[in-house]
């Protein structure tokens, strides 16, 4: 099978593409998976500076022991 048909990336953080995705048994991140992997790769210093921004400025939204939970898998608490 293609590599591209095995990994699903839901970008959008969206209900509706993560269904489809589990239902096509497709693999998909969510925003806070892709801050919290980037940073395991070292291709960015810090998840809080870039969650914050996200929440302040683009209007996203995570309950606060999930974001809470973030910052401590990162050691940033």
């Amino acid at each position: 099978m293609n590599f591209y048909l095995t990994r699903v990336i839901d970008l959008i953080d969206e209900r509706r593409g993560r269904m489809i995705a589990a239902r096509l048994n497709l693999g998909y991140t969510g925003m806070l998976g892709i801050l919290v992997e980037s940073k395991s790769q070292r291709l960015i210093s810090a998840v809080k500076p870039l969650l914050d921004a996200l929440i302040n400025q683009a209007g996203f939204w995570v309950a606060e022991p999930l974001y809470k939970r973030v910052l401590q898998l990162v050691d940033e608490n």
